[in-house]
């Protein structure tokens, strides 16, 4: 509700399928002030310590980036509300915030007022760049 604008990218998006999904191109973005949005006031922060657990894509949950590093909740009751805590899967924020959100929004929790999906289109056999899963699953 402060204007705080953030999010993500993973190459292999969200499908629901109950997979843990590695990706060393996976980062995230934040512009915790809101309006005007220019390359100067964005933070980037890029997956860290290898490609694992880039995303957890959990159909019953809704999208998870990391372990807790930005969880958006779709399934009643969390509807429309966000969690965030910055640690080991994505670098941390310079100024030592402890999340994405905006410094106005509680550190670890946020009520999303819009939430956009945008998804790439690929030609049947085109690469995708740093698609490869990582299942958690044991069968």
């Amino acid at each position: 509700s402060t204007g705080c604008i953030c999010g993500g990218y993973a190459a292999r998006g969200f499908a629901g399928i109950g997979e843990c999904r590695g990706s060393i191109g996976a980062f995230l973005f934040t512009w915790p002030l809101g309006a005007p949005l220019t390359i100067e006031r964005v933070i980037k922060l890029p997956k860290v310590g290898g490609a694992g657990l880039a995303t957890i894509d959990m159909s019953e949950t809704g999208p998870i980036v990391g372990a807790d590093v930005l969880r958006i909740g779709l399934q009643v009751p969390n509807e429309r509300h966000a969690g965030s805590k910055l640690g080991p899967y994505y670098a941390r924020r310079e100024d030592g915030w402890p999340s994405i959100f905006g410094p106005k929004d509680e550190a670890k929790a946020a009520k999303l007022i819009e939430l956009k999906v945008y998804a790439g289109v690929y030609a049947p056999g085109e690469p995708i760049s740093y698609d490869g899963a990582v299942p958690c699953a044991i069968e």
